[in-house]
């Protein structure tokens, strides 16, 4: 049986990111415990189910790529920036059209105060969903306001709570 990836958003309430876009990934046992600690308890999990199934190998492109950015969601909620990088710089290396992990790769560069990269990674991830995904605007919003540009913040805004009114009213 093939397995399936999919894509879930995932709206957290962490301090300094708005929201994150942890991704599914069903058929293996250790990658789907991977993505369930990025979606429902990043700050306390432990990223050894993403070590585990990178480490099999047994995982397709998507997969792998999607389990990379897990992982790097997991670290960057353990402050380990650096890494969180590495991760989602493999899972973009794995798969250029992840919009999801542009957005997380924004997101640590957001913790870093690095807004300018923050800012090309969502502007990115906009552009791979077709201006779908509500998290990219409203997280370039908060680099924008990071950055003083404050027209451009409540534009983002604005879009993030049409595309997804009940996230970001």
């Amino acid at each position: 049986m093939r397995s399936i990836v999919l894509s879930v958003v995932v709206t957290t309430a962490m301090a300094a990111v708005g929201a994150q876009a942890a991704e599914q990934v069903f058929g293996t046992s250790d990658a789907q415990a991977c993505y369930e600690a990025a979606t429902y308890s990043p700050k306390s999990s432990s990223e050894a189910p993403c070590d585990d199934a990178i480490k099999r190998g047994k995982l397709s492109r998507p997969q792998l790529a999607a389990t990379y950015s897990n992982r790097g969601i997991i670290l960057a909620n353990h402050g380990e920036l650096d890494k969180a990088i590495e991760d989602q710089n493999a899972a973009i290396a794995l798969d250029p059209d992840s919009a999801r992990a542009h957005v997380n790769r924004g997101n640590v560069y957001y913790r870093y105060n690095r807004h300018n990269e923050a800012v090309a990674d969502y502007n990115q991830a906009i552009t791979l969903s077709h201006g779908q995904l509500a998290p990219a605007y409203f997280n370039r919003a908060k680099s924008h306001l990071a950055l003083g540009e404050t027209d451009a913040a409540d534009k983002d805004f604005r879009q993030a709570a049409t595309l997804a009114p009940e996230a970001y009213k």
